[in-house]
């Protein structure tokens, strides 16, 4: 489980100081009332809260002190997102891991052959592997 989360609803979400984009959040994030505006419970100097909007002036509307990781934010608890964050974060290195290591083989098959790194992104070996594809292309966990 992790120890730190920082969540900015509908922006991002940083796990133990590894940054989500919200739209990287993946398929199991648990949806936040949308009046919450940020989610803090870390180890820094302040108090750990969740912070409360309205949502048709955006103006900020409160604050609720969180004590504990049993407790609630919305539907869920500060332990669970804490879980959440923690297996998204290893979704998303296994990801890019994954990625890495296809690259990687596309590449070497491409210079095995005769070609060079340079000449890597124009060529067939490239285009077959299908170029536009990201970490994404290896997240089954992606939203």
């Amino acid at each position: 489980m992790a120890t730190q989360i920082v969540i900015s609803n509908n922006e991002y979400i940083e796990v133990d100081g590894f940054h989500i984009t919200w739209a990287d959040k993946g398929t199991a994030m648990v949806v936040l009332p949308e009046t919450t505006h940020y989610i803090i419970w870390n180890e820094l100097p302040g108090q750990n809260e969740v912070q409360y909007k309205d949502v048709s002036t955006l103006k900020m509307t409160g604050n609720v002190d969180l004590n504990s990781t049993s407790d609630a934010v919305g539907s869920t608890t500060i332990a669970d997102l804490l879980t959440w964050g923690e297996t998204r974060k290893g979704q998303i290195e296994t990801a890019t891991a994954d990625y890495s290591t296809a690259y990687e083989n596309a590449l070497n098959a491409w210079i095995s052959g005769g070609g060079t790194e340079a000449t890597f992104t124009e060529s067939e070996a490239a285009l077959a592997w299908d170029w536009s594809k990201t970490w994404i292309d290896y997240d089954p966990h992606y939203s």
